[in-house]
């Protein structure tokens, strides 16, 4: 299991599992990239599917964000997965970043 430290400085964990799923699935989701969105991201909002889930944007390229969802746990925090998309999703805003 890998440890990850988010934007307020928790530890993240990423399963064997679930990193093997990102690769296979999404392999533009590197775990240095991981890292960055979950260590600086744009933005992060609560999904509106799964009360537990974060999501947590980058910037990727124009019109282009980098994901990674974060199911906050009562025992830890951890990475479901991570994806590059053309849109946030809806959700109650928890954080966005300052310009």
């Amino acid at each position: 299991m890998k440890v990850l430290i988010n934007y307020l400085k928790e530890e993240c964990y990423l399963s064997i599992e679930q990193q093997d799923h990102i690769i296979q699935r999404h392999p533009e989701a590197t775990l240095e990239l991981i890292s960055i969105c979950l260590s600086n991201p744009i933005e992060i909002r609560k999904s509106t599917s799964n009360k537990t889930a974060h999501l947590y944007y980058l910037i990727k390229a124009k019109q282009r964000f980098f994901c990674v969802i974060l199911k906050i746990c009562e025992d830890g925090n951890y990475i479901s997965t991570a994806y590059t998309t053309n849109k946030m999703k809806h959700g109650e805003i928890v954080y966005k970043k300052e310009n």
